[in-house]
């Protein structure tokens, strides 16, 4: 089995600042992208437990992009900056992976908010970005893209 690579990953994210916009793809502009899961657990344990007893509580996802500012991603994060918005950004992270069948492809896709956006550069360098997204919800994990 294939291990997967960085090369292999895509992100796409709405560039529009209303519920209506399209999916682009940043990935040629985004140098490092994480997709995490937490959940929250609630200790129940009772005076008379020997051991702690825990329970499931809330669970959520986050993703944390990084890369190069241009005239694409500036549009989707540049106004972040200036201004507060409650827009939800539709976000797709797709991973591919090669096998003996073929190529095949794992889509994690959701309603977004954009919850930190930060640029930074120096004299002579790049002007890089970088974003944490949380997911309003649940995350779907399909074999297709989203729409």
């Amino acid at each position: 089995m294939a291990n997967k690579t960085y090369k292999a990953m895509r992100i796409r994210i709405d560039t529009d600042t209303t519920s209506t916009g399209a999916l682009t793809d940043i990935s040629a502009y985004v140098n490092q992208a994480n997709l995490q899961r937490s959940m929250n657990l609630l200790e129940d344990s009772a005076l008379s437990d020997a051991n702690k007893s825990v329970l499931m509580g809330l669970a959520g996802t986050t993703m944390t992009l990084s890369g190069m500012v241009n005239t694409t991603t500036d549009a989707i994060f540049g106004a972040l900056v200036a201004t507060a918005t409650s827009v939800l950004k539709t976000t797709e992270y797709r991973l591919y992976a090669t096998n003996s069948t073929g190529t095949v492809g794992r889509f994690y896709y959701g309603e977004t908010l954009v919850g930190n956006v930060q640029y930074s550069g120096s004299v002579n360098s790049l002007q890089t970005f970088s974003a944490d997204l949380t997911f309003d919800g649940a995350v779907t994990r399909t074999s297709t893209q989203a729409t």
